[in-house]
């Protein structure tokens, strides 16, 4: 489990993705993989990759 210490409110339209946003952060991660468009729209963030499943797909064959 993952407590972000850190606020973040970057996406307006729905803040549930910035939950999402706060514990890849917290945690370290690459990739945030997800069909969502608010999240895909931003590409990237702090230097964390936003791909969709198919994306990553292609990234492991």
């Amino acid at each position: 489990m993952v407590f972000p210490e850190k606020v973040i409110f970057v996406i307006l339209e729905d803040d549930s993705n910035n939950q999402i946003l706060e514990c890849a952060v917290e945690a370290n991660v690459k990739y945030i993989v997800s069909g969502d468009k608010h999240l895909l729209n931003l590409d990237e963030y702090q230097g964390i990759k936003i791909i969709s499943p198919a994306a990553i797909l292609d990234k492991l064959e």
